[in-house]
């Protein structure tokens, strides 16, 4: 349990910094007791020394945290922060994210969207069968209330033929969800399923905790 702890793990929020000169608004990437990695749209001035609003689904809570890495990417920048000081509910609210992820990795769940209902429920069916969690909803307002729950750390969908709009949404908002077709050859969707899944960052932490 401690090694886990000490891992940073994939946990999607957001993390507010603030500064002299203003506040900075990022995407957590991975998160762990002592630290957190954050892409950025800019950076505020050299402070050494941030006070960080850490947003985890429902737990919201504060840090003190310093830089002590930057990766500069196309269009984005990556910090690298090191806490300096954790309370104690910011502490349970990132071993609750911790503990998610992790049952994430092991869960391994797919988004399953298709308005062919008995292919889709043959597709679950073989979905299961092949160790993953699929999650099949009924309507577009279902699917997107999925995928805003990070603790679900639902990462790819699957989509049928006919669903196009969803499919924008989905690409525009959620970036991080990698997407596969649903086809009438289901174990070759199957296979798409597992292939997008071994890409993604919980898929990488099931390895690292095996």
């Amino acid at each position: 349990m401690e090694r886990r702890r000490a891992m940073r793990v994939p946990v999607r929020g957001v993390a507010v910094f603030y500064g002299e000169d203003g506040a900075m608004h990022g995407r957590i990437e991975n998160l762990s007791e002592s630290g957190a990695l954050v892409t950025v749209g800019t950076l505020l001035s050299s402070d050494e020394t941030f006070d960080v609003e850490l947003k985890l689904g429902v737990d919201t809570g504060w840090v003190s945290a310093r830089p002590v890495r930057v990766e500069r990417l196309a269009r984005k920048l990556r910090i690298a922060v090191a806490f300096d000081q954790l309370e104690e509910p910011v502490r349970v609210a990132i071993e609750t994210a911790i503990a998610s992820a992790i049952r994430a990795a092991q869960r391994r769940p797919i988004l399953v969207i298709d308005d062919d209902i008995p292919r889709r429920v043959d597709l679950v069916t073989r979905l299961v069968a092949r160790g993953m969690t699929p999650l099949s909803p009924r309507t577009p307002l279902e699917a997107i209330d999925l995928l805003t729950r990070t603790q679900l750390h639902v990462d790819v969908c699957l989509f049928g033929p006919a669903i196009t709009e969803l499919r924008v949404l989905v690409h525009d908002s959620f970036p991080w969800v990698r997407a596969a077709d649903i086809s009438e050859d289901l174990d070759a969707t199957v296979d798409r399923a597992l292939e997008a899944w071994s890409g993604t960052d919980v898929a990488r932490l099931s390895s690292a905790i095996a």
